[in-house]
């Protein structure tokens, strides 16, 4: 075996403050690679409505009776850049898709609120499995999805009151 150089081991103390609590002189922050992070958007306040999107951006049909904008639109949940994210969002898909949210390629809307359910059970079971193991924006987007869902599937189920 050659013989190997013994590389002396070097301790570069990154503190910002010193023992005292003070910043240290020759204190200077690292550069980091990462962007800034996006500037915070204005949301309007709990109960308000948010202001509508310029003239001429609405897009026809996106909105469903109830007056909400359809999955997938601006303003809607933000699917994080995962592939657990792309699997709750096909499946959510799929579940508006079978609540007659969503239209077909031929533009027509059928309801399957069997499989809808059963898309909801599944989005349901996911959650409870993955507890614990998900970031914050996976586990966020999931529970938000699935109370979308169940809201989506109530207004449609319930019956007209007499």
């Amino acid at each position: 075996m050659a013989e190997q150089e013994e590389k002396p081991i070097r301790v570069v103390d990154r503190r910002m403050f010193t023992a005292e609590g003070e910043l240290r002189p020759d204190f200077q922050p690292e550069d980091r690679a990462e962007p800034p992070p996006p500037a915070p958007e204005s949301r309007p306040a709990r109960g308000e409505r948010p202001a509508p999107p310029p003239a001429g951006s609405e897009t026809p049909g996106a909105e469903d009776a109830a007056g909400r904008a359809a999955p997938g639109e601006a303003g809607e949940l933000k699917e994080p850049h995962t592939g657990f994210g792309s699997l709750v969002g096909w499946i959510a898909t799929n579940a508006y898709a079978a609540l007659g949210l969503l239209p077909d390629a031929g533009g027509r809307s059928h309801r399957d609120l069997t499989a809808a359910r059963q898309m909801v059970d599944w989005l349901s079971v996911l959650e409870q499995k993955t507890r614990g193991n998900l970031s914050f924006e996976e586990s966020d987007f999931l529970s938000r999805v699935l109370y979308e869902l169940r809201l989506a599937f109530v207004e449609i189920t319930r019956r007209p009151a007499k």
